[in-house]
């Protein structure tokens, strides 16, 4: 219980700071000022911002639906597998739908 906890911490701590800088990065771009680093910045963090919201997600849910006196293997394969169909889904869609110029 205690990893995930540790877990919840981290993930929070990533997000907080990815998230800063993913929409600092879109005010940037937004008024045109440093448009190529900016771009650069925005494309590069989109999915890191999403996958470090949904373990912070995602562990909070665990840590309030587990019991500790009970084994939680298909709990825990219930959300590895959410956040990896996620992850698959937001990498085909960041390489298959194009950007709009």
């Amino acid at each position: 219980m205690e990893t995930f906890k540790n877990i919840k911490k981290v993930s929070i701590l990533f997000f907080i700071v990815i998230g800063i800088l993913h929409i600092g990065s879109s005010l940037f771009i937004a008024n045109h000022m440093a448009m190529k680093s900016a771009m650069i910045i925005n494309k590069t963090l989109d999915i890191p911002f999403a996958i470090t919201g949904l373990i912070y997600g995602l562990s909070s849910l665990r840590l309030s639906l587990a019991i500790e006196e009970k084994p939680h293997r298909i709990l825990d394969a219930v959300l590895l597998g959410t956040i990896l169909v996620i992850f698959i889904g937001l990498i085909l869609i960041n390489l298959l739908v194009p950007d709009i110029q």
